[in-house]
Parts: structure tokens; sequence; C-alpha cells
């Protein structure tokens, strides 16, 4: 007997036994639960802190880090969601998957998550929050207005400055391809106020001001741009802006980029803009201010992509002015020397001119038809009026009795501006008046001249002239383009 319970031990023993095991039972099952609890717990706080990482990898412009992180973000959330859809975490864990959609711009997946998300609003504020998500996830599934609605609806109750600011922006993007122009405005207005350092609405808003006719006011926001301090992604975007402005208003990007070198721009952007704003003086006509800014470009960062492309437009426009073959020798000494920098591997805009002017020097050189050739490539490839008529000249005078002289002759005449008054010098000393006599005493029964005046057939016909010249034609290509070659092997 123990105690003076009445029992023998062993009985004391199970009985002790016994009641130690009833009170366990909702011991263990409380510790059960809190260690599941825990499990999720710290499962939502993982998938948060991958979140966290990846915005910020994201707004630093590590963009693949950061949709890395998001994506394993996404992958514990939605877990906890799917084990535990009526805990006390699942509406955090898919609110975060919702956001992770966004930042990697997973429309439709976003959109899907924010609908889940809704089902566990408990107030206007929480539904409100909501609405932001899915009318940001709606503009790009190109439902506009319901995106507009939702995000007035999140903007009603959201005052937190960089919440708002987002909101903001889709908003005005939204607002924007529905031409609402004027709200899209002052929607970006209020964001740029809200958060002045972030980026994308002043970018959003150069684009809005040029759509809208506002040049003046895009030119001042876009130069602003070149002078803040930008990481590489951002850089990037403000670079690719000003091209896009230039595309679609050449006055207000050559406007814009008027004092860009002197801006906070890496050196590689700066002579890139220079290129681009040498090319929009050189469409214009102004050819001098347009070399003055390549050669700049080519001072700021020699050794760059935009310093080729500078130089292989120089060489461009010494071909486009060019009057004799002989001219061609300073661009081409360019050209090949400019081959051998690193940066000009693979810029076809370089290959394609270097080739053609070694065709047109192997051209030359055979003579003949060879020149009719030249002269087509640099009429129609070159840009160089000049040359292509002194080579079509060089043909008729050299080849008078060619049944392809009197095509030669017609060819300079539709060269040749009638009522510029352009120096004979400009045709050899043979001026329009003299080649239409020229066509007319010595050509007159050529089938190219009937073509145009009418009149019996010659021996052959147009068909049959145009016919015979192609296939000689194409063999002086095939001869060119093994010259061509074998230059290259020669460089190499």
């Amino acid at each position: 007997m123990v105690g003076g319970s009445g029992l023998p031990t062993t009985a004391a023993t199970r009985g002790h036994g016994l009641l130690r095991s009833t009170l366990a039972i909702p011991i263990i099952a409380v510790a059960l639960t809190a260690a599941t609890g825990c499990v999720y717990f710290n499962a939502l706080y993982n998938a948060n802190r991958l979140f966290d990482q990846g915005s910020a990898e994201i707004e630093d412009g590590r963009v693949a880090a950061g949709r890395g992180n998001l994506g394993a973000s996404i992958e514990k959330a939605e877990r906890i969601v799917a084990n535990k859809p009526n805990s006390r975490w699942a509406d955090d864990a898919l609110r975060l998957t919702t956001r992770a959609r966004i930042l990697r711009e997973e429309w439709m997946e976003a959109a899907e998550s924010a609908v889940l998300l809704l089902a566990y609003a408990k107030t206007a504020e929480d539904s409100a929050e909501v609405a932001g998500y899915l009318g940001t996830a709606k503009i790009y599934l190109g439902e506009l207005a319901v995106a507009d609605s939702l995000l007035s609806v999140a903007l009603e109750y959201e005052d937190g400055a960089k919440p708002r600011s987002r909101l903001l922006l889709s908003r005005a993007r939204a607002r924007a391809v529905m031409d609402r122009l004027g709200e899209a405005d002052l929607d970006l207005r209020e964001a740029i106020e809200l958060e002045p350092d972030w980026l994308e609405p002043r970018i959003d808003r150069v684009r809005l001001l040029v759509l809208s006719g506002r040049g003046d006011q895009a030119v001042f926001w876009l130069s602003s741009l070149f002078n803040l301090i930008l990481n590489a992604t951002e850089e990037r975007e403000v670079v690719a802006l000003a091209q896009e402005v230039v595309s679609m208003s050449p006055a207000t990007g050559l406007a814009a980029l008027a004092e860009v070198e002197s801006s906070n721009l890496l050196r590689s952007d700066r002579a890139l803009l220079i290129k681009l704003r040498a090319d929009i003086e050189v469409s214009i006509g102004d050819s001098e201010t347009g070399k003055e800014d390549y050669q700049l470009a080519v001072s700021i960062d020699p050794d760059s992509r935009s310093a080729v492309d500078a130089q292989v437009s120089l060489a461009s426009l010494d071909v486009q002015s060019a009057e004799q073959v002989e001219d061609l020798e300073r661009p081409q000494t360019s050209l090949e020397r400019l081959y051998r920098q690193p940066a000009a591997r693979g810029v076809y805009s370089l290959n394609r001119l270097r080739d053609m002017l070694i065709r047109i020097e192997f051209w030359v050189e055979v003579g003949n038809l060879g020149y009719i050739l030249a002269a087509e490539t640099a009429r129609d490839e070159l840009n160089a009026p000049l040359l292509a008529r002194t080579l079509l000249l060089e043909y008729a005078n050299t080849q008078p009795q060619s049944l392809w002289a009197p095509k030669a002759i017609l060819a300079v005449l539709d060269l040749t501006d009638l009522d510029s008054g352009a120096p004979e010098a400009a045709t050899n000393g043979s001026s329009a008046e003299e080649l239409r006599r020229r066509l007319a005493e010595d050509y007159g029964d050529s089938a190219y001249v009937r073509a145009l005046i009418g009149g019996a057939q010659s021996q052959f016909t147009y068909e049959e002239l145009e016919s015979g010249l192609r296939r000689q034609l194409e063999r002086l290509e095939v001869l060119a383009d093994q010259e061509v070659r074998a230059r290259q092997a020669a460089w190499q």
C-alpha cells in the first residue's frame, strides 16, 4: 500500500499513468496546433522576405534577379493558401502573391489572384485595396474602362504617398490610352508631386506632352531627365525615351537634345544621343552641323559603338557628295581603318557601305557595262546622284554605239533637275538640252527613246534590251561579290 490509497502498488502506478496520459491529450493537441502555426508563420515570413528582396532588386534595375526572388515568394505564399485557405495567414499570403504577380507583369495571374483576395476583404478599405490591384492588371488585359473605375475606387481610400502615386500612374496610363489626355496629365502631375524622385511618371508625362502637341513642355521635361542621377536601368529607359520622342516629333527631340553633351548621362549614352541629334540635323538638310555632331560623338567616346556609327555616317555624307570616283578614296580609306576597330565588328552599316564601295571600284576598273552597274548602285543604294551622273555619262561617252547608251543618257536626264539652273559641270559639260538633242539625233530609233516618244519598233524591243542588260549585269555582280570576299579574307 502506498500513501494510504488503498490500492496495490501496481494498481496505483497504473492509475497515475492513466491520469497523466489523459491530461496530456489536450496539451499535445495545443502543442501541435502551435507548431503548425509556427510553420505557416515562418513560411509567410520567408515569402515576405523574398518579396522585399525581389521588389528592391527590380527597383535597382536587377530585373532578372528580382523576378526570380518574386517567383520564389509566390511559390511559398501559394502553398500557404492551398494548405490552409481558412487560416489567419491566407489573406496575407494571397495579397503577397497578387503584388508579386503585378511586379512580374503577369497580368492574367495577378487578376485571378486579386479576385480570390477579394473574398477575404472584411472592410471597405480592404475591398478598395484589392480594387487597386485588380484595376492595375485590367489595364494590361485591355479592359481600360473597368480599370479606370477600379483604380478610382482605390484612390478614394488611399492616402499614403507611395501607394497612391502607384495608383495614379496606373490610372493615368488607362486614361491616356482612352484618349483622356487631360485627366491623365492631372494624375501624372499628382504622382510626381507625391514622389518627385520616381522616374516612371516623369517618363509617361513626356510621352503625354508630345502626344498632346505640347512640344515646349516636353522639351523641358525630357531635357531635365538627362541631369538626374540614374541607375543603369533608369538611364536606359531615359535614352529609349529620347529615341522614342525623336521618332514621334523630330523637332521636339532635337530641341531636347540641344545640350545633352553636358548632361549627367554616361559618356557612352551622351555619344549615342549626340549621334542621334546629328541624324536629325542631316535629315532636315543641315549637313554641316550634323558633321560637327558626328565628330563630337566620336570625340566623347571614341571606342564606342556610337562612335563607329557616327564615323560611318560621316563616310556616307562624303559618298553622297562625291562627283568623281576619286572622291570615294577618302571615305573608303576611313572605312577600312574603322573596320579594324573592335567596336566595329559586325556593324552592318559599316560592312554594307564598305562592300558597296569595293563593288563600285571593281566595276569602274572593269569598265564598259560596269559603269552602269556602278551608277545604279551610287544612285539607288548610296544616294550619290552626282557620282551616278558622272558614271552614266562616262559609259555613254566611251560606248556611244552601245545599245544601252541611250538608256544611260535618259537616266542622266532623270537625275537632272531641269528647273534648278544647275551648272553644266553637274552633267560633265553636257546640259540637259544637249543631252535631249543627242538622244533625238543619234538614238532616235532606239527602243528606249521609242518607249518615251512612240513610233515604230527598232531592231530590239525594250523588253529584249532590258533582259539582255540584266543578264550581263548579273554576271558583273557575281564577279564583284568574289572581289569583296577576297578583300575580306585579306583583312582577316
